[in-house]
């Protein structure tokens, strides 16, 4: 596999695990503490984490996607 998938695969996974879970715990909180500013923050934060974490696979090429078919003997 290639560097950039590596890099696609982990940011594309942050990025939504980040970004869904931020805006769950703040609706649990209730909805007049969700505002604009909020959702600009949490996207930031969101891409910013996203970003560091995808270009340290980029580097290091950790596979947690594996799709292990080699011990499949049937």
């Amino acid at each position: 596999m290639k560097a950039s998938d590596y890099f696609k695969k982990t940011f594309v996974f942050v990025f939504v695990f980040s970004f869904t879970s931020r805006i769950v715990f703040q609706l649990f909180d209730g909805l007049d503490l969700f505002s604009l500013k909020f959702l600009i923050k949490t996207l930031f934060v969101s891409l910013l984490t996203a970003l560091v974490l995808g270009l340290l696979n980029y580097f290091l090429k950790f596979d947690f996607f594996n799709k292990n078919n080699k011990n499949n003997n049937n």
